[in-house]
């Protein structure tokens, strides 16, 4: 599709990409655009929007659509495998059950079949004599199932909208909000972008049966041949990506509620996205029953003060079922602790999630989870959710698993068992590098949070599409981390690791240097410049510096006897180091040409100030929340469905502040 604009309907309409307003575009407004998409935001902050996210949206947007590839990979394996499977066995009776088959089979069909064969008889002795004639072709075609998308907080539905222009195969987007004048904002928005919901005749996945097949193919693609035209002209007016003929529903009630309607198998959605003002929490439960198997649950969590800081334990265990971490790891705990909760969740109902993408990203969290039902599966998640012990001096994790899974070779054939881990793995309350106390963390996921696959992925989706994406570079530097990032759970930075010892500290590309010729992976942390992953032991760290203090002696007599730094710069070393350059670290110095971390493009970068609630007219029909739903969205920093304007600052919006500092 082009990227230039092409003429509106009306030359006098401003808006590229967009449909005139009967009454054009009110004083009261403002229009705001991202990629091709255009929505008019009140001036009056009724409605939600923060510029900031743009990154999360146009993420989102390259993430679906790399899921959604997948998944059609997926779906059409699966559709061929049956076809081959039954054509292996056309024709060929099983036995008894076979046979029998074939008697109960009512009169009508036997006859068709045997019409069938007839005129395929038919058609081999002409064959010879017969020239190849223009014509609908009888070999059923895989036609993907279309996805249905649920975004149950939408403001002004400026995602919802974009993801029906820019994802391919989306029958219709549910945008809901509680907010009266965010719905409204959002009927305004969907028109403007013409992306109301069409009703459309359902899209089978295969061919018709066979005694309408040929019949239905042909008129089928007659009608799609008639009105492709039509439809690609209007769609390249309103700025659709290529397959993007999604539409847009707005639904005006409690999110849980809405998630809930959803629960039955045969009603659920492909897609749930979750991205609140605050906490995810009180959505995922909801959020967790809605999806369809293999689909895909995207969740948005802001309150990184209480996931990633060290001042609301109490907070972080209500929320999120575990208690953060104070260490410079603490963005990768706040993702890990946001996966447990949601691993826990989909357990209880006997599913489990993969997680395909976890990223910490400015002032927030961005999780990418595939949900699935498989009881197998789900006997796995104790082992992979586990408590961390971390020193509060030297910040040495030591992670202990919940269970462990041991797998067995019997005559029978393989047995897998599933066993409670042994503990505690920490030595009693002291750390073993340096002999301070050690404090619980977790639970929280200790499993992979990255899939370098799916990663390198969306990596190779984006590629070349600079023009679609305004925050393109960032997306491929954060993706090219994550593709490479390691499953060893935390990083560390050159810096602080010296600093425990009261040294300086040399050039990143010195440590990985001593951690690839001792044998180690490395890779980089997408949550923190400058960090580094590895599956090296603590202690080999620690010997790091002690042998660059041989060179760069510390002054002892200025270290307090008995304190932690100087029980560590005495402690004998465990390891060989070598420092020598090693030729896969030049990639950790300066001159790489990817923006791997990008700074704060504007001031004030972090969370933009939450709707004003307006009060519905007295006639007007207000939703009933669900119970607790006015306390929870004064808490978070939702609307309240109480009318307020006005709210004490929690220690969640506190932390929000002291988060985007973080």
């Amino acid at each position: 599709m082009s990227s230039s604009a092409p003429a509106p309907s009306d030359p006098s309409w401003p808006i590229p990409y967009t449909l005139p307003l009967p009454g054009g575009i009110p004083d009261t407004h403002r229009p705001h655009t991202e990629a091709k998409t255009t929505i008019l935001v009140p001036n009056d902050n009724i409605a939600f929007l923060n510029p900031v996210q743009e990154y999360n949206r146009d993420l989102s947007v390259a993430v679906i659509r790399a899921w959604n590839e997948m998944r059609k990979e997926e779906a059409e394996g699966k559709w061929r495998r049956k076809r081959e499977n039954g054509a292996k066995g056309k024709g060929k009776g099983k036995g008894k059950k076979g046979a029998q088959a074939k008697v109960e089979n009512s009169e009508g069909e036997a006859t068709e079949v045997t019409e069938v064969k007839e005129k395929e008889a038919g058609a081999e002795e002409e064959t010879a004599n017969a020239q190849p004639v223009a014509g609908p072709s009888t070999e059923p075609k895989f036609r993907a199932p279309q996805i249905t998308i649920l975004e149950a907080l939408s403001a002004t539905g400026l995602r919802s909208i974009r993801y029906a222009k820019e994802i391919p195969d989306v029958k219709v987007v549910l945008a809901n909000d509680l907010s009266p004048s965010a719905c409204e904002a959002m009927r305004t928005n969907v028109a403007l972008n013409g992306v109301a919901e069409v009703a459309r005749p359902p899209r089978a996945n295969g061919a018709a049966s066979k005694a309408e097949g040929v019949e239905a193919e042909a008129e089928a693609e007659e009608e799609v041949s008639n009105k492709k035209s039509k439809e690609d002209e209007a769609a390249e007016r309103i700025g659709r990506r290529e397959g993007a003929r999604g539409g847009v529903r707005v639904n005006e009630g409690d999110a849980c509620a809405l998630m809930y309607q959803h629960r039955a198998p045969s009603a659920r959605v492909d897609v749930v996205d979750l991205d609140p003002y605050g906490t995810a929490a009180p959505f995922i439960d909801a959020a967790i029953g809605a999806i369809a198997d293999g689909g895909l649950l995207c969740v948005t969590c802001t309150d990184l003060a209480v996931l990633a800081g060290s001042q609301y334990p109490e907070k972080c265990f209500s929320n999120y079922g575990g208690v953060c971490v104070s260490a410079e790891y603490s963005h990768e705990v706040a993702l890990r602790l946001v996966l447990n909760s949601l691993a826990s969740t989909a357990a209880r109902y006997g599913r489990y999630i993969t997680p395909l993408l976890s990223f910490s990203i400015d002032f927030y969290v961005r999780l990418f989870v595939r949900v699935n039902t498989q009881a197998d599966k789900v006997k796995q998640v104790a082992s992979r959710i586990g408590t961390v012990y971390t020193c509060g001096y030297c910040q040495s994790p030591t992670i202990q698993p919940f269970g462990r899974v041991v797998d067995k070779e019997t005559k029978g054939g393989h047995n897998r068992l599933y066993k409670s881990a042994p503990g505690p793995t920490a030595n009693g309350s002291t750390c073993e590098e340096c002999g301070s106390t050690m404090h619980l963390g977790g639970p929280m996921w200790i499993g992979a949070i990255q899939d370098n696959d799916f990663a390198k992925r969306v990596l190779s989706s984006i590629e070349g599409q600079q023009a679609e994406y305004k925050t393109w570079t960032r997306m491929h530097g954060m993706l090219t981390m994550a593709s490479e990032e390691l499953d060893s759970p935390f990083y560390f930075t050159n810096n602080k690791i010296h600093g425990f010892m009261h040294t300086s500290s040399g050039p990143t590309s010195r440590a990985v240097s001593a951690l690839l010729n001792a044998g180690y992976s490395v890779s980089r942390s997408h949550a923190t410049s400058g960090s580094v992953k590895t599956d090296a032991p603590r202690s080999f760290l620690f010997d790091m510096v002690r042998e660059y203090i041989k060179t760069n002696p510390v002054r002892l007599d200025k270290i307090a006897e008995g304190s932690p730094a100087r029980r560590m710069i005495l402690k004998p070393m465990t390891h060989t180091v070598d420092f020598t350059a090693h030729p896969d670290a030049k990639k950790y110095e300066k001159g790489e040409k990817v923006v791997y971390y990008q700074t704060n493009p504007t001031p004030n970068w972090g969370p933009a100030q939450r709707a004003k609630v307006v009060k519905a007219p007295a006639s007007a029909s207000v939703p009933t929340p669900m119970p607790g739903q006015a306390k929870r969205k004064s808490e978070e920093g939702g609307e309240g469905v109480d009318g307020e304007t006005k709210r004490a600052k929690t220690e969640v919006e506190a932390g929000e502040e002291e988060g985007m500092n973080a």
